[in-house]
C-alpha cells in the first residue's frame, strides 16, 4: 500500500472523512467469489488446463532460426572488442530487411537497438553492413540515441510506448550493453531482478524477443559478468570470444532448441565509398565475415620452451593494463628484452622470429603497432 501524501491545511476530521471515502472506493470494487474477496477490477490470473495445451501444435517461430525465437530472453556476452555489438548490429539488419544471416533464415520484422554506447560509430558500421549486403539499411530497423534506463519502470513504459507509435512490427528489442543501460548494481540479484521484471512487464506484451548484450566476468570468459540471476533468466545465452586471429560465436544454453556448433568469424575492414574525414582521408569501418565452424586448436605443442616465455611476456604486459585488451608492440618487446637471456641482437631477432611464429599460428593479433592475444 502506498504512503498517502497528507495535506497539512486538513483538520483531523477531514482526515477521518477522507479516509473513510478513500475505504469505500476501495472496498466498492471488492465482490465475494466462492467466498473469497476480489478485486473486481483485476482481470482473473492466467491458469490454463495441461489437457488443452497439446490440442494444436504451436511451432516455434524464429526471428533467427537456431538462435532467436520470438518472444523469448536472450543473452550475447563477451570480453571487451569480441565484437558483441557487430554481431547485435547485423542480426538486426539482416531481419529488418529478411536476409539469411550466415544461411540461416530470418523472418523480416522491425527491429530496435537501444544503444548505451558507440553512438560515433554506428552511422559507419551500418554503411559498412550496406556495403556488405549490397543494399540500404530496411527502414524497419530502429537505434535510439540515448540510453535507456531499465530500472525505471516509468522509463521503460515511455520507451514501450514510443515503439508501439513507431515500430508496428516490432519483434526483436536488443539492449546494448545492460551496464549501460540501467544505473543499479548488476551483481545485485534485486536489481537485476528489476530489470528483467520491466522487460516482463513492458516489451514482452509487444510480441518481443528481447536481446541482451554484456560483458563476460573478470577472468571468467565463459559466463556473464554480475549476478547468476542473469543467466537463469535467460532462454538463451551466446558467447563471443577472440579466437584465431578473428572471433568465435558459441551457444551456451538453449532451454528449448538444440545448439549450432560455435562459429568462426574475422574482422573485415571496408572503404565506405565516397566517405572521407576533414583531410580528405577515405574512411573505413568493418564488419564480420563467416569463416565456418570453430576447429579446435593444438598449436600449444608448437611452441618452444623460449618461445612460451616469449608468449608469457605478453599475457604479463596486458594483465598490468586490465583495461586495454591489446598491448603496444614496444611494450612487449621491452619485457621480452628482460626475461630472456642473450645479446641484446640476439634477442631481438629471436623476438621477432617468435613474434611472426605466433602470428602464422594465431596465437596473436598485429595491427598498426597493437598486439591482441587470441583464445586457443
Amino acid at each position: 500500500m502506498g504512503a498517502l501524501n497528507w495535506n497539512p491545511e486538513l483538520t483531523r476530521q477531514n482526515q477521518r472523512l477522507f479516509m473513510q471515502e478513500q475505504t469505500k472506493t476501495k472496498t466498492s470494487n471488492v465482490k465475494p467469489i466462492n467466498g473469497v474477496n476480489v478485486d473486481a477490477k483485476k482481470p482473473p490470473f492466467p491458469l490454463k488446463s495441461a489437457s488443452t495445451m497439446t490440442d494444436e501444435l504451436k511451432p516455434p517461430v524464429w526471428l533467427l532460426k537456431g538462435f532467436i525465437e520470438q518472444g523469448t530472453l536472450n543473452l550475447l556476452f563477451g570480453e571487451p572488442g569480441s565484437f558483441k555489438s557487430l554481431f547485435i548490429l547485423d542480426w538486426a539488419f539482416c531481419m529488418a530487411a529478411g536476409l539469411n544471416w550466415c544461411g540461416l533464415r530470418t523472418k523480416q520484422v522491425d527491429v530496435v537497438i537501444l544503444c548505451g554506447e558507440g553512438f560515433s560509430g554506428q552511422q559507419r558500421r551500418l554503411r559498412a553492413l550496406e556495403i556488405k549486403y549490397g543494399m540500404k539499411a530496411s527502414a524497419g530497423l530502429y537505434i535510439s540515441e540515448i540510453p535507456a534506463q531499465m530500472l525505471d519502470a516509468g522509463n521503460v513504459e515511455w520507451i514501450a510506448e514510443t515503439i508501439k507509435e513507431n515500430c508496428p512490427n516490432v519483434k526483436l528489442i536488443a539492449i546494448d550493453t545492460l551496464h549501460r543501460n540501467m544505473s543499479g548494481d548488476e551483481n545485485s540479484s534485486q536489481d537485476i531482478g528489476a530489470f528483467i521484471n520491466n522487460i516482463d512487464m513492458y516489451f514482452k506484451p509487444l510480441g518481443a524477443a528481447t536481446l541482451v548484450c554484456h560483458h563476460s566476468g573478470h577472468g571468467q570468459k565463459d559466463r556473464s559478468r554480475g549476478s547468476s540471476s542473469i543467466r537463469g533468466s535467460m532462454d538463451g545465452e551466446f558467447s563471443t570470444t577472440k579466437s584465431g586471429g578473428g572471433v568465435a560465436l558459441a551457444c551456451h544454453k538453449s532451454k528449448d532448441f538444440e545448439s549450432l556448433n560455435s562459429m568462426q568469424f574475422k574482422l573485415q575492414v571496408t572503404e565506405l565509398d565516397g566517405w572521407l574525414d576533414e583531410d580528405g582521408e577515405p574512411l573505413t569501418s568493418v564488419y564480420l565475415e563467416h569463416q565456418g565452424v570453430v576447429i579446435a586448436s593444438d598449436n600449444k605443442s608448437k611452441l618452444t620452451p623460449r618461445e612460451e616465455v616469449i608468449l608469457t611476456s605478453l599475457k604479463g604486459v596486458l594483465a598490468r593494463d586490465d583495461s586495454n585488451d591489446f598491448a603496444m608492440l614496444e611494450s612487449w618487446r621491452d619485457e621480452v628484452m628482460q626475461a630472456i637471456d642473450g645479446e641484446s641482437d640476439a634477442k631481438r631477432m629471436a623476438f621477432n622470429r617468435c613474434k611472426e611464429k605466433l602470428l602464422k599460428l594465431d596465437f596473436i593479433v598485429e595491427r598498426d603497432g597493437l598486439i591482441w592475444l587470441c583464445e586457443q
